[in-house]
């Protein structure tokens, strides 16, 4: 029996046997996009962007066809990673901003601080965006290392931290992807012994959107194409190094988007697929996310899981193969999910509650998907462009049939309606008392500063009005004296 069957052999054993450990811990690197729509990938249908190296750990490893963040933005979404848990268990609720004075519970458990009692060397490189003061930073949240931004590239204030050094130099967005993928390398070679848990925060295709020279303006897919394209060459540079150091078989290379396409930025959001809407809703569109998993002495080539698994999935997985514990005082919403990546098990259950500023608007159970009514964001604006959406009735889906979620059988179907109602109410009781809503920021006054714009425009609308004035009087007198 060669090795490597005989390795698939153990792991199956360790499926039937919980409590199984693996003999040597796995290094484990999670690569994250930002707001990278589900059809923005080759292997997930685009046919403008060219993915070579995700589409190479789809084919080589696995791809999931329902993968879902845990919100459709960016803040909840990371700490649902990071956390195993629903945001809304912390009081994250919306995304963190340069004035908020919050973040992620120090109390939580991250996905680091687990790995590094269990041994493993951690780092970040790239965007953090759960609180950006002293004792919310990553050095704070288990992470031994630390290169990147606190926030999104689109807000104030953003400079490099190396480790917990703040360095204020303004940073050409243009070499960001590069640099990322500079220092994640770093960090592999310093750690190759390992095992090492890397979590590599990419700011793209978030916009603004940035390229370097050598990606700019080659892409079929315009500006967020090349951006597109540049984290795709970021992935092949960690893949390369990895069989490099003669490391790959022993590492799990994870890839996948916080949220959905920001359909709001037209051309420059990027694409949904065949799903509806983007980000900021709980649609299909907001919350499916291209995921693929690559771990060539672990998973089968073209391995495509059955069923659904999420972003908080991640944690009780790591858990397992990195023969860490879990923490027993607190809810884990997330299930271990290795038997989905070896093909030799399932999901513990197919629920997911779909959360958007701290609100529970959707609920999935098996195929079926609940709507719960919603008001619309920006209404009769839905007709000129499709990052607004029209409110809703209850809607009720089946997205085995209808992945799209556009044919609502709330009215064929009653009876399912009353179970998903009923299971949403349990699930709400079960929560028990909630923390209070996290203060995101964006109080700004905008007051003086939309006065300030009102009485220039009226300044030059009076210039206007004065100077076509003194033309027309100009002209009249002129047409005077041609007459006489």
């Amino acid at each position: 029996m060669s090795l490597k069957r005989l390795f698939r052999s153990l792991l199956l054993l360790s499926a039937l046997l919980p409590v199984a450990t693996f003999a040597q811990q796995p290094n484990i690197v999670f690569i994250f996009a930002d707001d990278l729509g589900y059809g923005d990938i080759g292997s997930y249908g685009s046919t403008v962007i060219r993915t070579p190296n995700i589409d190479r750990m789809a084919a080589e490893g696995a791809r999931f066809d329902q993968f879902y963040s845990a919100s459709p933005v960016c803040t909840p979404s990371r700490a649902a990673l990071l956390t195993g848990r629903y945001p809304i268990r912390d009081g994250i609720h919306g995304v963190f901003h340069p004035e908020s004075y919050q973040g992620l519970d120090p109390q939580e458990v991250t996905i680091a601080e687990m790995l590094k009692d269990a041994g493993y060397a951690t780092g970040i490189v790239g965007k953090w965006h759960l609180g950006h003061h002293e004792k919310y930073m990553p050095w704070n949240q288990g992470f031994d290392e630390f290169f990147g931004v606190p926030y999104s590239n689109d807000m104030g204030g953003l400079y490099y931290f190396r480790n917990q050094q703040a360095h204020f130099e303004d940073i050409d967005q243009r070499y960001m992807t590069k640099t990322y993928t500079e220092e994640a390398i770093k960090f592999i070679d310093k750690h190759q012994a390992g095992p090492f848990f890397l979590y590599l925060a990419h700011n793209m295709p978030h916009v603004p959107l940035y390229a370097s020279p050598e990606f700019e303006g080659k892409s079929k897919g315009g500006l967020y194409g090349d951006v597109v394209e540049e984290l795709d060459w970021s992935v092949g540079q960690v893949l390369q190094h990895l069989e490099k150091l003669g490391i790959a078989e022993n590492t799990l290379v994870v890839f996948s988007s916080d949220n959905g396409p920001w359909r709001l930025m037209g051309s420059r959001g990027g694409s949904a697929g065949g799903l509806r809407a983007g980000k900021q809703y709980t649609f299909e569109g907001g919350m499916r996310v291209p995921t693929v998993a690559y771990w060539p002495a672990t998973i089968a080539p073209g391995t495509v899981p059955d069923g659904m698994a999420t972003m908080m999935d991640w944690l009780p997985t790591f858990a397992r193969m990195g023969n860490a514990e879990l923490p027993k005082d607190r809810v884990i919403d997330g299930k271990d999910i290795l038997g989905l990546l070896t093909g030799e098990g399932d999901r513990a259950d197919q629920e997911l509650f779909y959360y958007m500023n701290g609100e529970l608007r959707a609920y999935r159970s098996g195929d079926w998907k609940l709507k719960l009514p919603y008001q619309g964001m920006g209404g009769w604006l839905s007709y000129f462009h499709p990052g607004f959406a029209k409110g809703h009735e209850l809607l009720l889906f089946n997205l085995k049939d209808d992945p799209a979620e556009q044919i609502n059988l709330a009215g064929k179907e009653s009876e399912i309606v009353e179970q998903m109602l009923a299971a949403i109410d349990t699930f709400k009781s079960s929560l028990g008392e909630l923390p209070d809503a996290k203060v995101t920021g964006k109080n700004i006054d905008r007051g003086p500063y939309i006065k300030l714009l009102l009485t220039i425009i009226g300044k030059l609308l009076l210039v206007g009005l004065i100077a076509v004035a003194v033309i027309w009087l100009g002209l009249r007198w002129a047409w005077k004296r041609v007459r006489k």
